[in-house]
């Protein structure tokens, strides 16, 4: 999914110099599907991209 934010990036005549994945709070998730992820062994993780671009 990033990857096609930076094709529009790119196609709209910038171009990106950084990315960063910023963690965000476990507080988005609800107590019943912490649970359900328990059960399951997997791992949660919820952050968000930050793309820093310049002009072309």
């Amino acid at each position: 999914m990033i990857d096609d934010y930076l094709h529009i990036i790119n196609k709209s005549g910038w171009e990106h110099t950084h990315i960063f994945q910023s963690p965000l709070s476990s507080e988005r998730f609800k107590a019943n599907v912490v649970s359900a992820m328990q059960k399951k062994k997997i791992i949660g993780v919820t952050s968000r991209y930050v793309i820093i671009s310049k002009k072309k």
